[in-house]
């Protein structure tokens, strides 16, 4: 039986997950002390800057082995930073430290990320053992195409840098794009209408989220200015809002700023309470946002310095948790009750969870988009039963073609509807295009139809033993070298 390198570490993962989360022992937030023993440390704000220019220093010098040691520092603070992961395999490779090299060979294989070392001419050391072969092997595999998506709609090129989706009741879906500021509507894919523009709405900007609230008419926009946006700068310098419009209309009803001028301030997702509250994550501040229904302005909820950039939010069914996700650091889940007490979402090793944009929550499950590893995928997380840890990892779709940095999303049921692509990448800080822009597609999922579910701990065991067989045969082959 023949089970895919990406189904295999996921499920690996999965299975160290359940030991950890059942004992409800999550890692706080507050966790910044951790710098190594014995070593000199930059003030925490600093460190990030400070081991990078270490590491660049080191390197344009050759002097491998201070570079190593810099990298090193750099995923202790990012440990989910795919090409710090790299790095340090070839590093190591090149230092002869080739156990080190192998364990972090194997460590990103087990969280799922692929590389094409062939192309690596730094891990020539390493090619000449099993446990290489075993690996790239694996590794290769989980870049292959996985998953049952479909594209619901292509969205063409006229309407450049879509980045916000949200579905209403009758099953209307909502587009917001960056460079020209349009929330754009459709009901069967074809056929796209302009909603909302900065024409008829001037405190409308770069659209970052749409949010559905069916219940109470409104439609929730978090908008801001960025260089990409080709409309008119405000007269009044507000620099990002969360604006509320009548669902039907479209007509302003209702605007919350947040900062103007010169302002640091950029509104991004957007997270829903049943009770009409609204969370917002700010994407330039470490710093989440919340409007109680009645309220006449946002008020900080909660912050934490350490946050690096805050993407997707998602609610639990009671809205007592908040999940954040960290571009850099992963999940974080932060109590709505006072928000006074966040931790690290628990996660099992063999889970990369870096590189997350959209994250969804679903039938007491986390479904996360990520596009800053490789190869970029979606993936289920189940939670225990407090919420603070993952039991089990299911991938639902992995390196498809239509993929170029898919982003954020909405639920609807459980099908999750979200952009396949992305045009930052392929555009100026003007918003101009810098190569010819492609068609988004807009793709769904059923989220429930995880293409394995349970696996028999036999299979799991014979895989696992497999990888240590193959450890095994290159420590005898070594036992007579130097």
């Amino acid at each position: 039986m023949r089970i895919s390198a990406l189904v295999f570490t996921l499920l690996v993962g999965s299975l160290a997950a359940l030991g950890a989360a059942a004992q409800s022992a999550p890692e706080r937030a507050d966790n910044s002390d951790n710098a190594s023993a014995g070593k000199q440390q930059p003030a925490p704000g600093q460190q990030m800057g400070y081991w990078f220019q270490k590491a660049a220093n080191a390197y344009r010098r050759q002097d491998i082995e201070a570079w190593v040691e810099a990298t090193e520092e750099l995923h202790r603070l990012r440990p989910y930073n795919q090409d710090f992961m790299r790095h340090l395999v070839e590093g190591n490779a090149r230092l002869g430290d080739l156990s080190a090299a192998f364990d972090m060979m194997l460590k990103m294989q087990q969280q799922g990320l692929s590389e094409n070392w062939s192309e690596i001419d730094a891990v020539e050391p390493l090619r000449e053992h099993n446990l290489y072969n075993h690996l790239e092997t694996l590794m290769t595999e989980a870049g292959e195409p996985f998953g049952d998506v479909t594209t619901w709609s292509e969205l063409g090129t006229q309407y450049p840098m879509p980045e916000a989706l949200a579905v209403d009741g009758e099953g209307r879906v909502f587009v917001g794009t960056v460079r020209d500021g349009l929330i754009l509507t459709s009901d069967n894919g074809e056929d796209w209408n302009r909603f909302a523009s900065p024409e008829d709405i001037p405190e409308l900007q770069s659209v970052f989220d749409l949010l559905v609230d069916a219940q109470r008419g409104h439609l929730w926009v978090a908008t801001g200015s960025v260089s990409q946006f080709q409309g008119e700068p405000r007269e009044d310098g507000v620099r990002s809002a969360l604006l509320r419009l009548d669902l039907e209309s479209g007509e302003l009803q209702e605007e919350y700023p947040i900062s103007s001028g010169s302002g640091r301030n950029l509104l991004g997702s957007l997270a829903l309470a049943g009770d009409g509250t609204v969370f917002v994550a700010d994407t330039q501040a470490p710093m989440i946002y919340r409007l109680d229904p009645g309220a006449e302005q946002l008020r900080p909820f909660f912050g934490h310095p350490n946050f690096t950039s805050l993407r997707g939010l998602a609610l639990s069914e009671d809205d007592s948790l908040l999940y954040v996700a960290d571009y850099e650091l992963g999940i974080f889940v932060v109590d709505t009750t006072g928000g006074k007490q966040a931790w690290h979402l628990a996660v099992p090793e063999t889970f990369n969870a870096g590189g997350i944009d959209g994250l969804f929550f679903w039938n007491d499950h986390l479904v996360a988009i990520q596009n800053a590893i490789t190869p970029q995928r979606v993936v289920r997380l189940k939670l225990g039963a407090d919420g603070l840890g993952v039991t089990a990892v299911a991938p639902l779709a992995a390196a498809r073609e239509e993929f170029d940095t898919p982003t954020f999303g909405v639920m609807n049921g459980q099908d999750l509807y979200f952009l396949g692509a992305s045009h930052w990448q392929h555009v100026d800080r003007e918003g101009n295009p810098v190569d010819e822009l492609s068609p988004v597609p807009i793709m769904t999922l059923d989220v429930d139809n995880a293409s394995v579910q349970v696996v028999g701990q036999d299979i799991l065991d014979q895989l696992k033993r497999q990888s240590r067989e193959a450890q095994s045969s290159d420590e005898g082959e070594g036992d007579g070298e130097g």
